[in-house]
C-alpha cells in the first residue's frame, strides 16, 4: 500500500473514530458585541475537539472533508453547537460554521429550522461558493435564520462573493484586524467593507479584536460590531450572560 494511501485510511479511522462518539464534541461561545456600547447581541459556538487529541480544529474538519465526511462532521458540530447553546437565553442570537456544502444539506437545514431560537449560519471559506449558493440558503432565510459570511477579505469570501450572496451580516477576516491600527492599508479595507456592509443592509462584525487599540481603530472608521478575547472570552453556554 502506497504511504498516501496508509496516510488517508489512518485519517477514515479517526474520523470514523470520532463520529462514532459524538459526545466527545464539545462548544464553547464567544461574545459578539456593539463596540461602543459593549452590548453582547450574539454568540458563536466554536467547537472544541478532544483534548488528547493532536489536530487543531481546522485540521479535522480537513481531515474530513478528505475522506468524503467533512459533512457529517460539520453535521455532528451544528447539533454540539445547537445543544451547548441551551444555556444562552433563547432570544439571543446564535451562530454556527458551515461550509457552503453543508449549508444546502436538506438534513441540516432542517435541523436549524426546527430550532426554536433566532440563528445565524455562518458560510466558511474552505471552499469555493457555488453558483446556486443564494438560492439554496432562501429556505433558512424564510424561517428567519440570517446568513453571514465568515472571514471577509481571505480565502473564497471575496467582494464577488459578497455581492452574489448579499449575506445579512459580513465578518472581517481577523488577519486584517492585526495591526489594523498601525496599518493604513487595512484600515482602507475596512473602511471599503463597511461601505459595502453598508450599501447591502448588512452588519459588520469585526473578528479577532485582541487589543484596546485595534478596539478604538474599529470604532473610528465606523465598525459597529466586533468579536475577539479582547472583547470576551470563549466560555460554556452555562457560563454566559446576554
Amino acid at each position: 500500500m502506497l504511504p498516501e494511501a496508509v496516510e488517508t485510511e489512518g485519517l477514515q479511522d479517526r474520523v470514523d473514530a470520532l463520529l462514532a462518539q459524538p459526545d466527545a464534541l464539545s462548544a464553547v461561545f464567544q461574545p459578539i458585541v456593539h463596540l461602543t456600547s459593549g452590548k453582547t447581541i450574539a454568540y458563536e459556538g466554536l467547537i472544541r475537539f478532544p483534548a488528547s487529541s493532536e489536530l487543531t480544529p481546522t485540521q479535522w474538519f480537513n481531515a474530513a472533508r478528505r475522506v468524503g465526511r467533512g459533512v457529517d462532521l460539520e453535521h455532528a458540530a451544528l447539533c454540539t453547537v445547537l445543544s451547548g447553546a441551551r444555556g444562552i437565553p433563547s432570544d439571543c442570537p446564535v451562530a454556527g460554521n458551515l461550509s457552503p456544502s453543508a449549508a444546502l444539506e436538506p438534513a441540516i437545514q432542517d435541523v436549524l429550522t426546527f430550532q426554536g431560537r433566532p440563528l445565524i449560519v455562518e458560510i466558511t471559506e474552505h471552499e469555493p461558493f457555488p453558483d446556486d449558493l443564494g438560492a439554496g440558503l432562501t429556505h433558512l432565510r424564510d424561517h428567519g435564520i440570517r446568513v453571514a459570511v465568515d472571514d471577509a477579505g481571505a480565502g473564497y469570501a471575496s467582494f464577488t462573493q459578497l455581492l452574489r450572496l448579499r449575506p445579512d451580516i459580513i465578518k472581517i477576516d481577523g488577519e486584517l484586524i492585526a495591526g489594523i491600527d498601525e496599518d493604513p492599508v487595512k484600515r482602507a479595507l475596512a473602511t471599503a467593507l463597511n461601505s459595502l456592509a453598508s450599501e447591502l443592509q448588512a452588519k459588520l462584525v469585526a473578528e479577532g479584536v485582541e487589543t484596546p487599540s485595534q478596539l478604538q481603530t474599529l470604532i473610528r472608521l465606523g465598525v459597529e460590531y466586533g468579536q475577539g478575547i479582547h472583547l470576551g472570552q470563549p466560555q460554556p453556554g452555562a457560563d454566559t450572560s446576554a
